[in-house]
Protein backbone atom coordinates (compact mmCIF):
# COMPACT_ATOMS: atom_id res chain seq x y z
CA UNK A 1 0.00 0.00 0.00
CA UNK A 2 3.10 2.27 0.54
CA UNK A 3 4.01 1.87 -3.02
CA UNK A 4 0.50 2.83 -4.18
CA UNK A 5 0.14 6.10 -2.08
CA UNK A 6 3.89 7.07 -3.56
CA UNK A 7 2.92 6.72 -7.11
CA UNK A 8 -0.62 7.90 -6.53
CA UNK A 9 1.39 11.12 -3.98
CA UNK A 10 4.16 11.46 -7.58
CA UNK A 11 1.04 11.25 -10.00
CA UNK A 12 -0.67 14.21 -7.90
CA UNK A 13 2.36 16.35 -8.17
CA UNK A 14 4.10 15.53 -12.07
CA UNK A 15 0.16 16.30 -13.34
CA UNK A 16 -1.07 18.96 -11.00
CA UNK A 17 -1.86 21.57 -14.20
CA UNK A 18 -3.25 19.02 -15.96
CA UNK A 19 -5.26 18.27 -12.64
CA UNK A 20 -6.11 21.80 -12.31
CA UNK A 21 -7.04 22.99 -16.04
CA UNK A 22 -9.37 19.77 -15.83
CA UNK A 23 -11.01 20.99 -12.56
CA UNK A 24 -11.20 24.59 -13.83
CA UNK A 25 -13.00 22.90 -17.13
CA UNK A 26 -15.17 20.52 -15.69
CA UNK A 27 -16.24 23.70 -13.13
CA UNK A 28 -17.10 25.58 -16.73
CA UNK A 29 -19.08 22.67 -18.37
CA UNK A 30 -21.06 22.72 -15.36
CA UNK A 31 -22.11 26.37 -15.93
CA UNK A 32 -23.11 26.34 -18.97
CA UNK A 33 -24.96 22.87 -18.19
CA UNK A 34 -26.74 25.40 -15.41
CA UNK A 35 -27.46 28.29 -17.81
CA UNK A 36 -26.81 27.48 -21.27
CA UNK A 37 -27.98 30.82 -22.59
CA UNK A 38 -25.89 32.98 -20.19
CA UNK A 39 -22.80 31.93 -22.05
CA UNK A 40 -23.81 34.57 -24.85
CA UNK A 41 -19.58 35.57 -25.53
CA UNK A 42 -19.06 32.53 -26.89
CA UNK A 43 -20.29 31.80 -30.53
CA UNK A 44 -19.71 27.98 -30.37
CA UNK A 45 -21.05 26.70 -27.29
CA UNK A 46 -20.06 23.42 -27.50
CA UNK A 47 -16.21 24.43 -27.13
CA UNK A 48 -16.98 24.31 -23.42
CA UNK A 49 -17.78 20.84 -23.72
CA UNK A 50 -15.17 19.59 -25.92
CA UNK A 51 -12.27 21.39 -23.92
CA UNK A 52 -13.57 19.48 -21.02
CA UNK A 53 -14.00 15.94 -22.71
CA UNK A 54 -10.37 16.59 -24.13
CA UNK A 55 -8.76 17.34 -21.28
CA UNK A 56 -10.91 14.15 -19.72
CA UNK A 57 -8.89 11.92 -22.05
CA UNK A 58 -5.73 13.97 -22.04
CA UNK A 59 -5.65 13.76 -18.34
CA UNK A 60 -5.61 9.90 -18.43
CA UNK A 61 -3.74 9.24 -21.09
CA UNK A 62 -0.49 11.65 -19.12
CA UNK A 63 -1.14 9.72 -16.24
CA UNK A 64 -0.93 6.08 -17.79
CA UNK A 65 2.42 6.74 -19.39
CA UNK A 66 3.62 7.94 -17.24
CA UNK A 67 4.96 4.32 -16.49
CA UNK A 68 4.86 3.45 -20.45
CA UNK A 69 3.85 -0.27 -21.05
CA UNK A 70 5.90 0.16 -24.31
CA UNK A 71 9.06 -0.50 -25.06
CA UNK A 72 11.99 -1.97 -22.31
CA UNK A 73 13.92 1.09 -21.44
CA UNK A 74 11.52 3.04 -18.95
CA UNK A 75 13.42 3.90 -15.09
CA UNK A 76 10.50 2.70 -13.47
CA UNK A 77 11.43 -0.98 -14.32
CA UNK A 78 14.25 -1.04 -12.06
CA UNK A 79 11.93 0.54 -8.91
CA UNK A 80 10.50 -2.38 -6.27
CA UNK A 81 7.05 -1.80 -8.55
CA UNK A 82 4.63 -4.30 -8.63
CA UNK A 83 2.20 -3.82 -11.33
CA UNK A 84 -1.04 -5.07 -9.34
CA UNK A 85 0.03 -2.14 -7.06
CA UNK A 86 0.76 0.54 -10.19
CA UNK A 87 -2.03 -0.93 -12.03
CA UNK A 88 -4.20 0.02 -8.55
CA UNK A 89 -2.31 3.60 -7.93
CA UNK A 90 -3.62 4.31 -11.83
CA UNK A 91 -7.12 3.31 -11.05
CA UNK A 92 -7.12 5.54 -7.97
CA UNK A 93 -6.03 8.48 -9.63
CA UNK A 94 -8.60 8.79 -12.06
CA UNK A 95 -11.69 7.97 -9.57
CA UNK A 96 -10.32 11.01 -7.64
CA UNK A 97 -9.31 13.31 -10.22
CA UNK A 98 -11.68 12.04 -12.80
CA UNK A 99 -14.73 10.84 -11.40
CA UNK A 100 -14.75 12.80 -8.57
CA UNK A 101 -14.91 16.66 -9.57
CA UNK A 102 -17.27 15.23 -12.42
CA UNK A 103 -19.77 13.51 -9.26
CA UNK A 104 -19.49 16.93 -7.52
CA UNK A 105 -20.44 18.97 -10.81
CA UNK A 106 -23.22 16.43 -11.37
CA UNK A 107 -24.41 17.01 -7.92
CA UNK A 108 -24.67 20.94 -8.18
CA UNK A 109 -26.13 20.15 -11.14
CA UNK A 110 -29.38 18.44 -9.38
CA UNK A 111 -29.50 21.08 -7.22
CA UNK A 112 -29.21 23.83 -9.10
CA UNK A 113 -32.11 22.04 -11.23
CA UNK A 114 -34.41 22.26 -8.04
CA UNK A 115 -34.14 18.92 -7.46
CA UNK A 116 -33.75 17.71 -3.81
CA UNK A 117 -30.70 15.84 -3.03
CA UNK A 118 -30.77 12.88 -0.59
CA UNK A 119 -29.86 9.37 0.05
CA UNK A 120 -32.16 7.70 -2.84
CA UNK A 121 -30.10 9.23 -5.46
CA UNK A 122 -26.36 7.44 -4.52
CA UNK A 123 -27.59 4.52 -6.10
CA UNK A 124 -28.02 6.82 -9.50
CA UNK A 125 -25.18 8.37 -9.66
CA UNK A 126 -22.44 5.64 -8.87
CA UNK A 127 -24.45 3.68 -11.09
CA UNK A 128 -23.44 7.03 -13.81
CA UNK A 129 -20.34 7.40 -12.41
CA UNK A 130 -19.38 3.30 -13.53
CA UNK A 131 -21.24 4.24 -16.64
CA UNK A 132 -18.69 6.68 -17.61
CA UNK A 133 -15.99 4.87 -16.10
CA UNK A 134 -16.77 1.56 -18.46
CA UNK A 135 -17.73 3.67 -21.80
CA UNK A 136 -15.46 6.90 -21.48
CA UNK A 137 -12.13 6.39 -18.89
CA UNK A 138 -11.53 2.63 -19.57
CA UNK A 139 -11.22 2.87 -23.66
CA UNK A 140 -9.39 5.89 -23.73
CA UNK A 141 -6.93 3.96 -21.08
CA UNK A 142 -6.84 0.69 -22.77
CA UNK A 143 -5.66 2.83 -25.59
CA UNK A 144 -2.74 4.28 -23.42
CA UNK A 145 -1.43 1.28 -22.59
CA UNK A 146 -0.88 0.44 -25.67
CA UNK A 147 0.53 3.47 -26.98
CA UNK A 148 4.19 5.00 -25.95
CA UNK A 149 3.14 8.69 -26.21
CA UNK A 150 1.05 11.67 -25.91
CA UNK A 151 1.62 11.92 -29.77
CA UNK A 152 1.33 7.65 -30.90
CA UNK A 153 -1.94 7.98 -28.51
CA UNK A 154 -3.30 11.01 -31.12
CA UNK A 155 -2.33 8.70 -34.39
CA UNK A 156 -4.36 5.82 -32.95
CA UNK A 157 -7.43 7.83 -32.21
CA UNK A 158 -6.95 9.96 -36.24
CA UNK A 159 -6.18 5.79 -37.08
CA UNK A 160 -9.64 4.51 -35.82
CA UNK A 161 -11.59 8.20 -37.12
CA UNK A 162 -10.43 7.16 -40.62
CA UNK A 163 -11.46 3.52 -39.59
CA UNK A 164 -14.92 4.98 -38.83
CA UNK A 165 -15.66 6.99 -41.98
CA UNK A 166 -14.64 3.88 -44.05
CA UNK A 167 -17.25 2.32 -42.11
CA UNK A 168 -19.69 4.87 -42.94
CA UNK A 169 -18.89 4.78 -47.32
CA UNK A 170 -20.36 0.95 -46.88
CA UNK A 171 -23.61 0.84 -48.27
CA UNK A 172 -25.34 0.45 -45.06
CA UNK A 173 -28.46 1.98 -46.10
CA UNK A 174 -29.13 -1.28 -48.32
CA UNK A 175 -30.16 -3.04 -45.19
CA UNK A 176 -33.07 -2.85 -43.43
CA UNK A 177 -32.93 -0.48 -41.13
CA UNK A 178 -32.14 -1.88 -37.43
CA UNK A 179 -34.95 -1.28 -34.67
CA UNK A 180 -34.39 0.12 -30.98
CA UNK A 181 -34.49 -3.14 -29.09
CA UNK A 182 -32.48 -4.85 -31.99
CA UNK A 183 -29.81 -1.98 -31.55
CA UNK A 184 -30.10 -2.62 -27.69
CA UNK A 185 -29.26 -6.39 -28.07
CA UNK A 186 -26.43 -5.79 -30.49
CA UNK A 187 -25.08 -3.45 -28.25
CA UNK A 188 -25.13 -5.80 -25.38
CA UNK A 189 -23.35 -8.41 -27.24
CA UNK A 190 -20.54 -6.35 -28.43
CA UNK A 191 -19.74 -5.26 -25.19
CA UNK A 192 -19.79 -8.85 -23.93
CA UNK A 193 -16.96 -9.23 -26.61
CA UNK A 194 -15.07 -6.49 -26.44
CA UNK A 195 -14.84 -5.53 -22.40
CA UNK A 196 -13.91 -9.10 -21.46
CA UNK A 197 -10.83 -8.37 -24.31
CA UNK A 198 -10.40 -4.66 -23.41
CA UNK A 199 -9.95 -6.41 -19.73
CA UNK A 200 -6.98 -8.97 -21.21
CA UNK A 201 -5.28 -6.31 -22.80
CA UNK A 202 -4.70 -3.94 -19.57
CA UNK A 203 -3.96 -7.09 -17.43
CA UNK A 204 -1.72 -8.38 -20.20
CA UNK A 205 0.65 -5.22 -20.32
CA UNK A 206 0.90 -4.24 -16.71
CA UNK A 207 1.53 -8.22 -16.22
CA UNK A 208 3.66 -8.74 -19.15
CA UNK A 209 4.44 -5.85 -21.35
CA UNK A 210 4.35 -7.30 -24.36
CA UNK A 211 2.66 -4.99 -27.07
CA UNK A 212 2.41 -6.48 -30.12
CA UNK A 213 0.12 -9.63 -28.98
CA UNK A 214 -1.57 -6.84 -27.07
CA UNK A 215 -2.40 -4.71 -30.06
CA UNK A 216 -3.56 -7.33 -32.11
CA UNK A 217 -6.69 -8.02 -28.99
CA UNK A 218 -7.37 -4.52 -28.98
CA UNK A 219 -7.61 -4.85 -33.48
CA UNK A 220 -9.74 -7.46 -33.09
CA UNK A 221 -11.99 -6.19 -30.55
CA UNK A 222 -12.56 -3.27 -32.92
CA UNK A 223 -13.30 -5.02 -36.16
CA UNK A 224 -16.15 -6.71 -33.98
CA UNK A 225 -17.74 -3.26 -34.29
CA UNK A 226 -18.89 -3.11 -38.15
CA UNK A 227 -20.10 -7.10 -37.86
CA UNK A 228 -22.64 -5.87 -34.71
CA UNK A 229 -23.80 -3.52 -37.19
CA UNK A 230 -24.17 -5.82 -39.54
CA UNK A 231 -25.98 -8.02 -36.87
CA UNK A 232 -28.76 -5.71 -36.19
CA UNK A 233 -30.23 -5.20 -39.11
CA UNK A 234 -30.73 -9.44 -40.13
CA UNK A 235 -34.19 -11.05 -39.61
CA UNK A 236 -32.67 -13.41 -36.47
CA UNK A 237 -32.13 -10.01 -34.22
CA UNK A 238 -35.04 -8.72 -35.31
CA UNK A 239 -37.14 -12.32 -34.50
CA UNK A 240 -35.16 -12.23 -31.02
CA UNK A 241 -35.85 -8.80 -30.04
CA UNK A 242 -39.66 -8.58 -31.18
CA UNK A 243 -40.86 -12.22 -30.89
CA UNK A 244 -44.37 -12.90 -32.97
CA UNK A 245 -47.28 -12.52 -31.35
CA UNK A 246 -51.02 -12.56 -31.74
CA UNK A 247 -52.24 -9.64 -32.91
CA UNK A 248 -55.66 -9.77 -31.32
CA UNK A 249 -54.11 -9.92 -27.19
CA UNK A 250 -53.35 -6.12 -27.50
CA UNK A 251 -55.33 -3.94 -29.55
CA UNK A 252 -56.74 -4.69 -33.31
CA UNK A 253 -56.11 -2.25 -35.89
CA UNK A 254 -58.23 -0.88 -38.99
CA UNK A 255 -58.07 1.99 -41.12
CA UNK A 256 -59.98 4.90 -39.97
CA UNK A 257 -62.56 6.37 -41.83
CA UNK A 258 -63.18 9.95 -42.81
CA UNK A 259 -65.20 11.43 -40.08
CA UNK A 260 -67.73 13.14 -43.16
CA UNK A 261 -67.83 10.98 -46.25
CA UNK A 262 -67.21 7.61 -43.95
CA UNK A 263 -65.49 6.48 -46.17
CA UNK A 264 -61.62 5.02 -46.85
CA UNK A 265 -59.34 7.25 -48.40
CA UNK A 266 -55.53 7.23 -48.05
CA UNK A 267 -53.86 10.65 -48.80
CA UNK A 268 -50.85 10.80 -51.29
CA UNK A 269 -49.04 14.17 -51.42
CA UNK A 270 -48.62 15.76 -54.59
CA UNK A 271 -46.59 13.89 -57.17
CA UNK A 272 -44.36 12.22 -55.22
CA UNK A 273 -45.05 8.20 -54.13
CA UNK A 274 -45.44 9.65 -49.95
CA UNK A 275 -48.26 7.94 -48.98
CA UNK A 276 -50.27 8.00 -45.44
CA UNK A 277 -52.77 5.37 -44.52
CA UNK A 278 -54.84 7.10 -41.59
CA UNK A 279 -55.34 3.81 -38.69
CA UNK A 280 -57.65 3.34 -35.67
CA UNK A 281 -56.48 0.75 -32.93
CA UNK A 282 -58.68 -1.06 -30.74
CA UNK A 283 -56.92 -1.75 -27.48
CA UNK A 284 -57.87 -4.98 -25.12
CA UNK A 285 -56.83 -3.21 -21.88
CA UNK A 286 -57.93 0.66 -21.14
CA UNK A 287 -54.41 0.37 -19.14
CA UNK A 288 -52.30 -0.41 -21.66
CA UNK A 289 -50.04 2.49 -24.36
CA UNK A 290 -48.43 0.93 -26.72
CA UNK A 291 -45.54 2.16 -28.45
CA UNK A 292 -44.28 1.12 -31.95
CA UNK A 293 -40.74 1.05 -33.20
CA UNK A 294 -41.17 0.02 -36.49
CA UNK A 295 -43.04 -1.51 -39.36
CA UNK A 296 -43.56 -2.46 -42.69
CA UNK A 297 -46.83 -2.28 -45.06
CA UNK A 298 -47.66 -5.01 -47.32
CA UNK A 299 -49.72 -3.67 -50.56
CA UNK A 300 -52.08 -6.11 -52.61
CA UNK A 301 -54.10 -4.67 -55.48
CA UNK A 302 -56.03 -6.49 -58.80
CA UNK A 303 -54.48 -9.27 -60.79
CA UNK A 304 -51.61 -10.20 -58.61
CA UNK A 305 -50.29 -6.87 -57.85
CA UNK A 306 -48.36 -6.84 -54.93
CA UNK A 307 -45.56 -4.69 -53.29
CA UNK A 308 -44.34 -4.11 -49.75
CA UNK A 309 -42.19 -1.87 -47.49
CA UNK A 310 -38.73 -2.74 -45.99
CA UNK A 311 -38.71 -2.72 -42.25
CA UNK A 312 -39.14 1.50 -41.10
CA UNK A 313 -38.44 2.87 -38.53
CA UNK A 314 -41.55 4.84 -37.07
CA UNK A 315 -42.55 6.10 -33.74
CA UNK A 316 -46.23 6.09 -32.91
CA UNK A 317 -48.26 5.43 -30.14
CA UNK A 318 -51.51 3.86 -28.88
CA UNK A 319 -53.95 4.06 -26.25
CA UNK A 320 -57.47 4.37 -25.02
CA UNK A 321 -57.04 8.41 -25.18
CA UNK A 322 -55.19 8.11 -28.91
CA UNK A 323 -56.66 5.37 -30.76
CA UNK A 324 -55.66 6.83 -33.90
CA UNK A 325 -52.19 7.67 -35.70
CA UNK A 326 -50.74 7.80 -39.70
CA UNK A 327 -48.87 5.41 -41.27
CA UNK A 328 -46.79 6.95 -43.27
CA UNK A 329 -44.38 5.32 -45.81
CA UNK A 330 -42.87 6.35 -49.67
CA UNK A 331 -42.90 4.41 -52.80
CA UNK A 332 -42.12 4.65 -56.82
CA UNK A 333 -44.67 7.30 -57.94
CA UNK A 334 -45.31 4.74 -60.75
CA UNK A 335 -46.48 2.42 -58.43
CA UNK A 336 -48.33 5.02 -56.61
CA UNK A 337 -50.28 5.93 -60.03
CA UNK A 338 -51.16 2.32 -60.37
CA UNK A 339 -52.84 1.98 -57.23
CA UNK A 340 -55.51 4.50 -58.00
CA UNK A 341 -57.17 1.46 -60.29
CA UNK A 342 -55.82 -1.63 -58.37
CA UNK A 343 -58.45 -1.94 -55.13
CA UNK A 344 -54.98 -2.12 -52.82
CA UNK A 345 -55.68 -4.03 -49.85
CA UNK A 346 -52.91 -3.46 -46.79
CA UNK A 347 -51.62 -5.59 -44.13
CA UNK A 348 -49.02 -3.78 -41.77
CA UNK A 349 -46.89 -5.31 -39.33
CA UNK A 350 -45.88 -3.73 -36.35
CA UNK A 351 -42.87 -3.86 -34.04
CA UNK A 352 -43.85 -2.21 -30.74
CA UNK A 353 -43.12 -2.69 -27.15
CA UNK A 354 -46.56 -2.50 -24.41
CA UNK A 355 -46.37 -0.39 -21.37
CA UNK A 356 -49.00 -1.13 -18.76
CA UNK A 357 -50.42 1.91 -16.19
CA UNK A 358 -50.35 1.92 -12.76
CA UNK A 359 -53.52 3.62 -11.25
CA UNK A 360 -53.92 7.64 -11.82
CA UNK A 361 -52.53 10.29 -8.99
CA UNK A 362 -54.19 13.68 -8.90
CA UNK A 363 -51.29 16.22 -7.84
CA UNK A 364 -52.19 19.94 -7.59
CA UNK A 365 -50.59 22.67 -9.65
CA UNK A 366 -51.31 25.80 -7.87
CA UNK A 367 -48.18 26.80 -6.80
CA UNK A 368 -44.71 28.21 -9.21
CA UNK A 369 -43.51 24.73 -8.60
CA UNK A 370 -45.03 21.81 -7.77
CA UNK A 371 -43.90 17.84 -7.43
CA UNK A 372 -45.22 15.12 -9.31
CA UNK A 373 -44.55 11.10 -9.37
CA UNK A 374 -40.79 9.68 -9.66
CA UNK A 375 -39.32 12.87 -8.17
CA UNK A 376 -40.67 14.79 -11.00
CA UNK A 377 -40.13 18.69 -10.82
CA UNK A 378 -42.41 21.11 -12.48
CA UNK A 379 -42.13 24.57 -12.81
CA UNK A 380 -44.08 27.17 -14.53
CA UNK A 381 -43.03 29.21 -17.22
CA UNK A 382 -44.31 32.30 -19.52
CA UNK A 383 -42.11 31.54 -22.01
CA UNK A 384 -40.10 28.57 -23.36
CA UNK A 385 -36.68 29.45 -25.47
CA UNK A 386 -37.43 29.15 -28.99
CA UNK A 387 -41.15 29.28 -28.46
CA UNK A 388 -42.39 32.91 -27.70
CA UNK A 389 -45.83 32.30 -27.62
CA UNK A 390 -46.10 28.74 -25.84
CA UNK A 391 -47.23 28.74 -22.62
CA UNK A 392 -46.78 25.64 -20.30
CA UNK A 393 -44.53 24.52 -17.60
CA UNK A 394 -40.83 22.72 -17.74
CA UNK A 395 -40.62 19.58 -15.94
CA UNK A 396 -37.14 17.53 -14.90
CA UNK A 397 -36.29 14.54 -13.14
CA UNK A 398 -33.40 12.98 -11.84
CA UNK A 399 -30.97 10.67 -13.39
CA UNK A 400 -33.27 8.90 -15.85
CA UNK A 401 -37.46 8.92 -16.14
CA UNK A 402 -39.60 5.58 -15.81
CA UNK A 403 -40.26 3.34 -18.11
CA UNK A 404 -44.00 5.08 -19.19
CA UNK A 405 -45.13 7.83 -17.63
CA UNK A 406 -48.55 9.66 -18.80
CA UNK A 407 -49.31 13.17 -17.72
CA UNK A 408 -53.43 13.78 -18.57
CA UNK A 409 -55.07 16.99 -18.02
CA UNK A 410 -59.26 17.58 -18.71
CA UNK A 411 -60.90 19.99 -20.08
CA UNK A 412 -63.57 19.90 -16.87
CA UNK A 413 -61.05 21.43 -14.77
CA UNK A 414 -60.08 24.13 -17.14
CA UNK A 415 -58.70 27.09 -14.62
CA UNK A 416 -57.13 29.06 -18.08
CA UNK A 417 -58.58 32.77 -18.29
CA UNK A 418 -60.15 32.70 -21.68
CA UNK A 419 -61.05 36.36 -21.86
CA UNK A 420 -58.94 38.15 -25.03
CA UNK A 421 -58.71 34.90 -26.58
CA UNK A 422 -61.71 35.26 -28.51
CA UNK A 423 -62.76 31.75 -27.78
CA UNK A 424 -65.49 30.05 -25.74
CA UNK A 425 -65.15 27.84 -22.19
CA UNK A 426 -63.95 24.93 -22.61
CA UNK A 427 -66.67 22.26 -23.25
CA UNK A 428 -66.21 19.30 -20.39
CA UNK A 429 -65.46 16.01 -21.26
CA UNK A 430 -62.44 16.13 -23.43
CA UNK A 431 -59.22 15.15 -22.57
CA UNK A 432 -55.28 15.47 -23.67
CA UNK A 433 -52.40 13.84 -22.72
CA UNK A 434 -48.17 14.08 -22.92
CA UNK A 435 -46.69 10.70 -22.73
CA UNK A 436 -42.83 10.47 -21.70
CA UNK A 437 -40.73 7.31 -22.35
CA UNK A 438 -37.75 6.15 -20.16
CA UNK A 439 -35.33 3.94 -20.18
CA UNK A 440 -36.35 2.96 -16.18
CA UNK A 441 -32.31 2.16 -15.39
CA UNK A 442 -30.75 4.10 -12.11
CA UNK A 443 -29.04 6.20 -14.48
CA UNK A 444 -29.44 7.40 -18.00
CA UNK A 445 -25.66 7.60 -20.08
CA UNK A 446 -25.53 11.41 -20.17
CA UNK A 447 -23.45 14.00 -18.29
CA UNK A 448 -25.99 16.05 -17.10
CA UNK A 449 -27.63 14.06 -14.81
CA UNK A 450 -31.14 16.56 -14.60
CA UNK A 451 -33.55 15.22 -17.28
CA UNK A 452 -35.59 17.74 -18.86
CA UNK A 453 -39.39 17.35 -20.07
CA UNK A 454 -41.17 19.68 -22.04
CA UNK A 455 -44.78 18.81 -21.91
CA UNK A 456 -46.85 19.08 -25.02
CA UNK A 457 -50.41 18.00 -24.93
CA UNK A 458 -51.28 18.09 -28.19
CA UNK A 459 -54.89 18.55 -29.24
CA UNK A 460 -57.82 17.60 -27.56
CA UNK A 461 -59.52 14.52 -27.36
CA UNK A 462 -62.02 13.91 -29.00
CA UNK A 463 -61.31 17.55 -31.00
CA UNK A 464 -62.44 21.02 -29.96
CA UNK A 465 -62.51 23.21 -32.73
CA UNK A 466 -61.70 26.64 -32.76
CA UNK A 467 -64.27 29.21 -33.12
CA UNK A 468 -61.58 31.69 -34.41
CA UNK A 469 -60.78 29.16 -37.37
CA UNK A 470 -62.69 26.09 -37.20
CA UNK A 471 -60.64 24.57 -39.55
CA UNK A 472 -58.15 23.52 -37.36
CA UNK A 473 -58.44 22.30 -33.27
CA UNK A 474 -57.51 24.15 -30.54
CA UNK A 475 -54.21 23.19 -29.27
CA UNK A 476 -54.13 21.82 -25.12
CA UNK A 477 -52.38 24.21 -23.18
CA UNK A 478 -52.48 23.95 -19.29
CA UNK A 479 -52.45 26.59 -17.14
CA UNK A 480 -51.36 26.91 -13.20
CA UNK A 481 -53.82 25.88 -11.27
CA UNK A 482 -55.16 23.01 -13.76
CA UNK A 483 -54.82 19.34 -11.91
CA UNK A 484 -52.73 16.93 -13.77
CA UNK A 485 -53.44 12.99 -13.36
CA UNK A 486 -50.12 10.69 -13.70
CA UNK A 487 -49.93 7.60 -14.06
CA UNK A 488 -46.64 5.76 -14.36
CA UNK A 489 -46.20 2.44 -16.42
CA UNK A 490 -43.94 -0.06 -16.56
CA UNK A 491 -42.31 -2.37 -19.75
CA UNK A 492 -44.62 -5.69 -20.54
CA UNK A 493 -42.19 -6.78 -23.61
CA UNK A 494 -41.39 -5.77 -26.57
CA UNK A 495 -43.30 -8.08 -29.73
CA UNK A 496 -44.01 -7.77 -33.50
CA UNK A 497 -47.62 -8.67 -35.03
CA UNK A 498 -49.43 -8.64 -38.29
CA UNK A 499 -52.91 -6.33 -38.63
CA UNK A 500 -54.88 -6.85 -41.61
CA UNK A 501 -56.30 -3.11 -42.57
CA UNK A 502 -58.45 -4.08 -45.24
CA UNK A 503 -58.93 -2.09 -48.94
CA UNK A 504 -57.21 1.38 -48.26
CA UNK A 505 -59.77 2.86 -50.44
CA UNK A 506 -59.55 6.16 -53.02
CA UNK A 507 -56.83 8.61 -53.33
CA UNK A 508 -57.15 11.72 -51.70
CA UNK A 509 -54.89 14.53 -52.24
CA UNK A 510 -52.95 16.45 -49.27
CA UNK A 511 -53.84 20.01 -49.52
CA UNK A 512 -50.72 22.46 -48.60
CA UNK A 513 -51.58 24.72 -45.81
CA UNK A 514 -50.96 28.31 -47.06
CA UNK A 515 -50.17 30.12 -44.50
CA UNK A 516 -48.63 27.26 -42.40
CA UNK A 517 -47.72 28.58 -38.59
CA UNK A 518 -43.92 29.37 -38.09
CA UNK A 519 -43.45 25.85 -36.15
CA UNK A 520 -45.61 22.89 -35.47
CA UNK A 521 -46.39 20.66 -32.42
CA UNK A 522 -47.05 17.05 -32.63
CA UNK A 523 -48.33 15.04 -30.29
CA UNK A 524 -46.55 11.62 -28.88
Amino acid sequence: MKIVLHILRKDFFRHRWELALFVLSCAAWACQVANPFGWVWLREREFVSVLFFGLWFFLIVRVIQGESLVGDREFWMTRPYRWGGLLFAKMLFVILCVNLPFLIAQILLLAHAGIPISGHLIPGLIFLQLEFTFFLSFPVAVLATITESLVQWGLAVAGLFVFSLMLSWLPWSKLPPPLERGENICSILAMAIIAPAFICVVLWQYARRRVWPARLVFAGAVLVVPLVILLASTPLIRLIAYPPSNSKSYLQLSMAEDTQSHERNYLRSGDEGNISLPVEAKLTDSDLILDVDGLRVFLAGDNGWSWHTPWLNNSIGFSKDSPNATIEFAMPADLADQMKHLHPKATVELAFGVYRLGPPHVFATTGERFGLSAGIICRWAERVPGYAFLRGSGCVAPLSLPEATEIRIDSGSNTCDQSGKNEPPLPAGHSARHVEYGSGMPADFDPDPVRKISLDFGDWTPPIPSVQDPKTNLHAFPCKGWPFSVRMGFDEGKMRAEFNLGEIGNEKDVVEDPHPLPFSIRAD
